[in-house]
């Protein structure tokens, strides 16, 4: 150490211990670089909190809206499925009345058959017992002839008898 450095170094302590009431009311008054550093990155940590709660939101909200969508393609999906099942049955039921209508068609048509069947079958019996009938008025008139004849017969025999006889 030199001579000159002594004073220079008392001068420098004075100085600092002059100042240190000021320093201590400005550290009081103002902040210091380590504050400032730790207050940013206070604010930077409740910034990043805010945006982290905000993405946790974001993200909830499109969980939410996600599950929604989902929600309501499972609802037109089920709806789909009703309407189709609906359709089928609808389908089913008509499919099953234009089956009883084919099977009425058919018995009434079956019927029809039996009665015209039968109506024929009566009208032949008919034509039978007519054509029965003529052959046995024929008849009747034949030997209504023939005893005509044979009484004819007989009175000619009669008179013819009473010709040679008398």
């Amino acid at each position: 150490m030199r001579l000159l450095d002594i004073p220079r170094f008392a001068v420098g302590t004075w100085f600092k211990l002059a100042k240190l009431p000021l320093d201590l009311a400005g550290s009081l008054l103002r902040r210091s670089p380590a504050d400032v550093e730790r207050e940013r990155a206070e604010t930077m940590r409740a910034a990043a909190t805010a945006q982290a709660e905000v993405a946790d939101e974001e993200r909830e909200r499109r969980e939410a809206d996600a599950q929604r969508r989902r929600d309501q393609a499972a609802e037109r999906e089920r709806e789909k499925k009703q309407k189709a099942a609906e359709e089928r049955e609808a389908k089913q039921r008509l499919a099953a009345q234009a089956e009883q209508r084919r099977t009425e068609a058919a018995e009434r048509a079956a019927a029809q058959r039996e009665e015209a069947i039968e109506a024929k079958s009566k009208r032949d019996e008919l034509e039978a017992l007519e054509a029965e009938k003529t052959a046995l008025d024929r008849r009747e008139a034949a030997l209504a002839t023939a005893d005509e004849a044979d009484r004819l017969e007989d009175a000619a025999a009669r008179v013819k008898g009473k010709r040679k006889g008398s």
